[in-house]
């Protein structure tokens, strides 16, 4: 039960103040007893040595009548009940009354001295009555006194505590209501008492400083509502799709692009695993909560849409975390990039014809070669020449029409337009069948090629497309020298990851084009030899593979590519260990 400062104030000064007169009154009683009843004991002494004296004179003078005189007289007083006079073997000298004990009575005894020797006693006993009436009219007095001072008190108090206390309490707490209901412009003027002044006081600063953090928190929200609306617009209008999902990977917010790129709904989408909705290995390629936090940027992947139809997405993802640093989910961005792959396969083809008119300057004088060989040898078929004569001409027709024939199906296989289709590839076949390929054309020009094959690794990409990277390099190493040189192209194994090189000690790269060189048209070939694409395909295969491109100058001259590209722990003959061959 909840009580007021009133009545928690009143109730204990009551139980105060009746225990102060309680032990007032006692106090006082008890006082003005003891100080009665030694008054009257300082009076029967007095009476009982000036008896003692009187009955040894009388005594001495065999005058006992002078000893009953002097009791009559003593025992006129009221307050005397008995009076004995005695010598010491018992002999009764005079009395007045009866002794008799009680609580109600004083008893005083004097002894009568002869010389050094006890002759009588005179003993008294006086009455307490009076002291006790004295006492109960003290103590009812004092009751008196204390209810009306009380009452006086009471009164006083009640005053001091309403103007004093109640006033400035309830001053406060109205301005502390009217705090509460939103007036923040409260202002409090106690005056006295001090403490209730200070109170005023610190209450007014804490209103002042509760309107200024107000203020402030309703700025801030206005800008971070301007920032959600800003933000909003932002999503909901960007080009790219955009969902985010919570640590289990369910979808909790869908924006416009995704529900035009995917054909679901916001409705449909949200609450869905990722994986479920798209049934795709989306979530597992591309979301950085199955990848321990790494952020994703533009991994291609698949998803199928609403109409079941299968998508080309680039995929970019991070996690999200709240104020104290905790995952609470992630984000992932996507878009369609069907139309790209389409582009970028139109340009590798390009490219890759490019190549093939390049390849076709030096395949006439390569296949010229062989086809005199079967010219000559085919003049001189003699019927009547000696069996193995004859079947020794046939064989060299033959060799030199397969070697013809390898050739042309080379040229046809690199230039032959295919899907994509990642599969495992042995670096060390990959990168001699390209040299393969360009020798002829290094040897019109005196350019020696060193193969240095090391890696026992493969790799997962489509080989189709890592052999046209590789061939663009090489053709670029054998454009860039004017005349003899030498070609270095090797595989090697770091880590876990595999190395397919090319370099040359031809010119180099000028340091004010090598940021330029992997942008798209950029060329420094003459108008008509290059389309400016090669590099920037070759950049656009191997990031889709999942690798880079890094280009460095070579110490002795010219310049060094390299081709990093994910390994697997499987060689070309079975498994093998991560650190084996790098």
């Amino acid at each position: 039960m909840n009580r007021s400062l009133r009545n928690i104030f009143f109730r204990r000064l009551n139980l105060l103040a009746i225990a102060s007169a309680a032990i007032l009154g006692l106090l006082l009683v008890q006082a003005e007893r003891v100080i009665l009843l030694n008054d009257l004991h300082n009076k029967g002494e007095s009476i009982a040595r000036i008896l003692a004296a009187v009955t040894l004179d009388a005594v001495m003078a065999h005058d006992y009548a002078t000893v009953e005189r002097y009791v009559s007289d003593i025992v006129a007083d009221s307050s005397i009940v008995s009076l004995t006079v005695k010598r010491a073997d018992g002999e009764i000298l005079a009395s007045y009354g009866e002794t008799a004990g009680g609580e109600d009575l004083l008893a005083i005894s004097h002894p009568v001295m002869m010389g050094g020797e006890v002759f009588g006693e005179v003993h008294l006993d006086f009455s307490t009555e009076r002291v006790q009436a004295i006492s109960r009219n003290l103590l009812l007095a004092t009751v008196a006194a204390v209810i009306i001072f009380h009452l006086l008190g009471v009164l006083i108090s009640r005053s001091a505590l309403k103007s004093a206390v109640l006033m400035p309490l309830n001053k406060l707490n109205r301005a502390i209501h009217t705090l509460r209901q939103g007036d923040l412009d409260q202002h409090i003027d106690i005056g006295e008492p001090t403490e209730f002044a200070d109170l005023g006081k610190s209450f007014n600063e804490m209103a002042g400083t509760i309107r200024e953090t107000f203020d402030d928190l309703r700025q801030q929200r206005e800008r971070v509502q301007f920032e959600q609306a800003k933000l909003a617009a932002i999503v909901n209008n960007m080009a790219d799709g955009l969902f985010v999902t919570d640590t289990s990977g369910v979808i909790i917010s869908f924006n416009n692009s995704a529900e035009r790129i995917t054909g679901f709904s916001e409705a449909e989408a949200v609450g869905h695993k990722c994986s479920d909705l798209f049934r795709s290995s989306l979530c597992r390629d591309a979301c950085a909560l199955y990848h321990a936090g790494e952020t994703i940027n533009n991994r291609p992947t698949t998803l199928t849409t609403k109409g079941d139809e299968s998508m080309a997405v680039a995929v970019s993802s991070a996690m999200l975390f709240d104020a104290e640093g905790e995952v609470v989910g992630g984000v992932q961005t996507f878009r369609d990039i069907t139309a790209d792959q389409k582009r970028q396969e139109v340009f590798c083809h390009t490219e890759k014809l490019a190549a093939i008119g390049q390849l076709a300057a030096g395949l006439a004088h390569e296949i010229n070669n062989p086809l005199g060989n079967i010219l000559g040898y085919a003049k001189y078929l003699d019927q009547a020449a000696p069996p193995e004569e004859f079947a020794k001409r046939v064989d060299i027709i033959v060799e030199q029409t397969n070697r013809c024939s390898g050739i042309v199906k080379g040229l046809l296989d690199f230039a032959r337009r295919s899907a994509s289709r990642p599969e495992a590839i042995a670096p060390n076949s990959l990168m001699a069948r390209v040299v393969d390929i360009v020798r002829f054309q290094a040897d019109k020009k005196g350019i020696a090629i060193h193969l240095d094959l090391q890696s026992p690794g493969m790799i997962v990409a489509d080989p189709q497309k890592i052999e046209q990277v590789i061939l663009n390099l090489m053709l670029n190493a054998i454009q860039a020298m004017s005349g003899p040189g030498n070609i270095w192209a090797g595989t090697a194994r770091r880590g876990e990851t595999i190395l397919l090189t090319v370099a040359d000690d031809g010119p180099g790269i000028a340091p004010e084009i090598s940021s330029r060189i992997f942008d798209p048209f950029f060329t420094t070939k003459p108008v008509g030899e290059g389309t400016g694409l090669g590099l920037a395909i070759c950049e656009g295969i191997v990031t889709e593979a999942g690798g880079a491109i890094d280009v460095e100058d070579r110490p002795g001259g010219g310049a060094i590519f390299t081709v990093i590209l994910p390994g697997t722990n499987f060689a070309a003959n079975g498994p093998v260990s991560a650190g084996e061959g790098g």
